[in-house]
């Protein structure tokens, strides 16, 4: 959650954790409205552990695409301003319109509240306002099982994707950790 030109701008992230903790919510938002300072969390070995292998897993779920012949676009974004984030989803929507087989950290900005960062648009042969194509998203996530979270997750990315594409997609996708 921040603020960005007097916006606020969510997450589906925030939106988990809301569902886990109002408290959490009110707090961020605290932060954001510069009415509290985000407290310093020192370093947890283990969760630094847990995003090393997070990153080394959603590699190899890019990898595996690449090597099933995908042409596969990634998103750079430069930062996290507005300005970044509509240039982020205007790049991540051209290659959509081009009908890139999988575009990957691409970015949704929803009707600018909404912010969000799937893992890979996969292209699928649907037809859409893009041409005979369409896209759903999939993340990488490193439980053996798919969480509530991980699919309300995917459920805001096919939210926005339905407005950019004007058609719903189909499926959401999680890889799990066993590659599944």
């Amino acid at each position: 959650m921040q603020r960005l030109d007097g916006r606020l701008i969510v997450s589906a992230h925030d939106l988990v954790g809301f569902l886990g903790c109002e408290h959490v919510t009110v707090l961020d938002l605290e932060v954001a409205e510069e009415k509290r300072e985000r407290p310093e969390y020192t370093e947890d070995p283990q969760l630094k552990l847990l995003q090393k292998r997070g990153f080394e897993h959603e590699a190899r779920c890019l990898e595996r695409l690449e090597a099933e012949g995908r042409a596969v676009r990634e998103i750079q974004e430069a930062g996290f301003t507005l300005d970044t984030l509509e240039r982020a989803e205007r790049e991540t929507l051209a290659a959509m319109r081009e009908g890139v087989a999988v575009v990957y950290q691409g970015t949704l900005l929803g009707d600018g509240r909404w912010r969000g960062h799937p893992d890979f648009l996969v292209r699928v042969e649907r037809p859409s306002a893009l041409g005979p194509w369409s896209y759903e998203p999939a993340d990488a996530k490193l439980a053996q099982r798919v969480k509530a979270a991980a699919l309300l997750q995917l459920c805001t990315y096919a939210d926005r994707l339905e407005t950019l594409q004007g058609v719903a997609p189909e499926q959401v996708h999680v890889v799990t950790g066993d590659g599944e």
